[in-house]
């Protein structure tokens, strides 16, 4: 009785691994317009390596980095209790 639940159970497992493999390639056009969005929005795909010079100049960094860092420092936070109806 055990070699026969045993055998069973094997033959199952192996149906179900091979009925989980599909014999059906996606379509043709499935992915392009991925493909071809990833295009369009890519300007240059060999920057990684065409290494370029830095053009952001130190002072106009440091400029920008205090002006951030003053805008957070005086933020205020939130004032009361925010309400927020979803519905009717």
């Amino acid at each position: 009785m055990n070699s026969k639940i045993c055998t069973l159970s094997l033959l199952a497992a192996g149906f179900l691994m091979a009925s989980g493999c599909s014999v059906n390639p996606p379509h043709e056009p499935l992915g392009l317009a991925v493909e071809e969005m990833r295009r369009v929005q890519t300007q240059n795909p060999d920057a990684a390596d065409q290494h370029m010079p830095l053009r952001l100049d130190g002072e106009k960094a440091h400029k920008v980095m205090t002006s951030y860092r003053g805008q957070a420092e005086s933020a205020n936070g939130v004032a009361g209790d925010i309400e927020i109806n979803i519905g009717n």
